[in-house]
């Protein structure tokens, strides 16, 4: 398909009449993948390196980014069969192994024994921040499907259904990150209950989305959702930055990685964008044809 073609998509919330943009969804969001590969590669790296990396296998998490985001990236430049695809998915999936490892050894780090302790979940090494791997490399597998506009479910392609519901899993799994993170300060300020709400609630309304029938009504509310969400992660943000910086003037990276961590709130914007590029839903660009190129 030629550059200068448009592709259609539908926007419930936003347009009643389809949208058109000059680049395939497939290519959007791949783009913006390798994005977040990279901001998570900056992070681990920082966290990992307070204990200079050891044990040795904490170096995976590190090296693991930048691979995916090349493999993003590669994808992004030629989105057809073959070899980068396969290697697309192949990083992907080794990504969300990476996830549910982390996550372990991460649970392990916050057990007493053999029990899972409270005050260690509170405290020490972020339980629920591997779960972003399995979160990325989902929505990168998915990626690596066709999207069939004609082939739909609730009025959306089982393509954008997926890719909701990857969405939905993360905002989830983010609400547990705050809300750990939050415990240890025992919501002494009501406000901090806000991100553990927003992302219960973010993650329910797309998981509505993902198996509604067309409802304006609904549309709107995730749209405004995934708005609200943005800006949670931006105030979040600033309250973490003031309280990392009360009374020293300087920035410790001891304090922004375990006591009020700068760069999690942002995670609250960056899932309001994701919300808004995967509810991209792709129509028929050929009228009269059973099926479309992926888009």
């Amino acid at each position: 398909m030629k550059s200068s073609i448009m592709r259609r998509f539908s926007y419930q919330w936003l347009t009643q009449k389809p949208i058109q943009v000059p680049i395939d969804k497939t290519r959007i969001i791949l783009l913006y993948l390798s994005i977040n590969y990279l901001i998570v590669f900056l992070d681990v790296l920082i966290a990992h390196a307070l204990n200079r990396f050891i044990p040795v296998y904490e170096w995976i998490p590190v090296i693991f980014p930048p691979i995916a985001a090349l493999s993003a990236i590669l994808l992004f430049i030629k989105p057809k069969p073959g070899m980068t695809k396969f290697f697309n998915f192949v990083t992907n999936a080794i990504g969300v192994i990476i996830g549910i490892l982390g996550f372990g050894f991460h649970l392990q780090g916050a057990s007493a024994g053999d029990a899972v302790s409270f005050s260690g979940l509170t405290s020490g090494n972020p339980v629920f921040a591997p779960l972003a791997f399995v979160a990325l490399g989902s929505i990168g597998l998915l990626t690596s499907l066709d999207d069939h506009p004609n082939s739909r479910r609730y009025n959306l392609t089982q393509k954008t259904r997926w890719l909701l519901l990857a969405t939905s899993f993360w905002f989830l799994a983010t609400a547990m990150v705050a809300y750990f993170d939050h415990a240890r300060t025992g919501f002494t300020n009501y406000y901090t209950w806000i991100p553990v709400y927003m992302g219960i609630f973010a993650a329910v309304i797309l998981l509505l989305q993902a198996y509604s029938h067309p409802e304006r009504g609904l549309s709107i509310l995730l749209g405004t959702t995934m708005m609200l969400s943005f800006i949670v992660g931006l105030l979040g943000f600033a309250f973490h930055l003031s309280a990392d910086l009360a009374g020293r003037g300087s920035i410790l990276w001891s304090r922004i990685f375990y006591q009020a961590p700068g760069l999690v709130p942002l995670l609250f914007s960056d899932l309001g964008i994701w919300g808004v590029l995967v509810f991209l839903d792709p129509l028929n660009e050929y009228p009269n044809r059973t099926e479309s190129p992926q888009a």
